[in-house]
């Protein structure tokens, strides 16, 4: 194992292709936000240990990555079985954390979706700490620094949807938590439950998901909806103690893409 990247001349972004499994698509057919951000979520896996960053080369390390927050922007559908390619670089860096953008194109170079994540990198504690200069003079696609995403923090209003969920086996991850994508699928299933079922199916929209706590398996969490700016606000909190997970936001009008 290298302590750095694999070779100096190797490229600071990465393309791969994805085929659109059927278990990442709707009953319509179409594939879901959460399969979006999973191929995402596996090609900046790729790009990592392409250039050496492997998943050992940070357990030896003490070092995790968690996603503060994602933006995505949802330009076109996507079928089952159709094969997309997945265009993913690191654009910047603030110390502790670092932003990754991905974009995925359809066979004939047309935009599906912009994907922007921010991390955190965390050391054996689970506490914040300083990014590895080897990570940013190989890794980093350029010298940008950025804010970090924010979404609404207006409480729910007493008229808001709430859904009750479990956590299940299956939505767990390598790490023991609940995978980032896996919070898309509950924001999705609140906003059906609160009557937008036309609002998780629509192009294009675009979702900011902001993650502040963790669940794990059999915690009992309270995914709760409500229209807001002419589209939905989401908050999950685990129904034992009320702890925020996560805040989101969905829009379906006037939507823009996050830079890529």
């Amino acid at each position: 194992m290298t302590d750095g990247p694999l070779a100096p001349a190797h490229p600071r972004s990465l393309t791969e292709p994805y085929r659109i499994r059927f278990d990442e698509a709707g009953a319509d057919g179409i594939a879901r936000a959460s399969a979006v951000l999973a191929i995402a979520q596996d090609a900046a896996w790729r790009h990592s240990e392409a250039l050496g960053f492997t998943r050992e080369w940070y357990a030896e390390r003490g070092l995790v990555w968690l996603v503060r927050s994602i933006a995505v922007h949802l330009a076109a559908p996507v079928a089952y079985g159709e094969t997309v390619h997945v265009w993913t670089a690191v654009v910047g860096e603030r110390r502790v954390m670092a932003r990754r953008e991905s974009r995925v194109t359809a066979a004939d170079g047309s935009m599906v979706a912009a994907v922007m994540t921010d991390w955190v990198l965390t050391d054996a504690r689970g506490a914040p700490t300083r990014i590895p200069d080897d990570f940013t003079a190989w890794l980093l696609a350029g010298p940008a620094t950025f804010e970090p995403l924010r979404v609404d923090r207006a409480d729910p209003p007493a008229s808001a949807s709430t859904v009750r969920l479990s956590v299940r086996a299956r939505d767990l991850d390598p790490m023991g938590h609940v995978n980032n994508t896996v919070y898309a699928d509950y924001f999705d299933e609140a906003v059906v439950a609160a009557g937008g079922t036309d609002a998780i199916v629509a192009f294009p929209r675009r979702y900011a998901l902001e993650y502040v706590g963790s669940a794990t398996y059999g915690d009992a969490l309270l995914a709760i909806a409500w229209p807001a700016d002419g589209g939905w606000n989401h908050r999950l909190v685990r129904a034992e103690d009320g702890a925020t997970l996560l805040r989101g936001t969905l829009g379906t009008l006037g939507t823009t893409a996050p830079p890529v």
